[in-house]
């Protein structure tokens, strides 16, 4: 495999971790409308609430969402400039810091698990902004 492929691979990977965050999502509340536990309509998009399960995982499908647009302007500018093994060094990471937010934010809230999902959040940031960034001076 080239490097090429291995940076196309993560950018795949996280749109596909986006799809299964969603699959999951609607299961769950399919699940619940079908048993009766709730009604199609009680799943405001703005209500949340910490202690259910379902709340925390739209929020982590939504928190992925939000980074996705960043991910494939930065790391389809890095592949197109040619910067292809630096994009295939920080994709992985960039990647596993994005599961690894996600499921923190699955695991519950509380002070410490805040943080780490906001170091996660940043390791994205950092990442991201060092690939843009050396892609933007080697279009210079």
């Amino acid at each position: 495999m080239t490097l090429e492929h291995d940076a196309v691979f993560y950018l795949l990977a996280y749109g596909l971790w986006a799809l299964l965050l969603l699959a999951v999502l609607v299961l769950g509340r399919g699940l619940r409308v079908i048993s009766g536990q709730a009604k199609a309509d009680q799943f405001p998009p703005y209500a949340y609430d910490p202690a259910r399960l379902l709340d925390r995982l739209s929020r982590a499908y939504m928190n992925t969402l939000e980074m996705l647009p960043v991910l494939l302007v930065v790391g389809g500018a890095a592949l197109w400039a040619g910067t292809v093994e630096l994009a295939a060094c920080v994709l992985p990471w960039v990647f596993a810091a994005r599961v690894a937010q996600s499921l923190v934010h699955l695991i519950g809230v509380n002070h410490w698990l805040v943080q780490a999902r906001f170091a996660f959040l940043l390791a994205q940031i950092v990442l991201l902004g060092w690939l843009g960034l050396s892609t933007a001076c080697t279009l210079a």
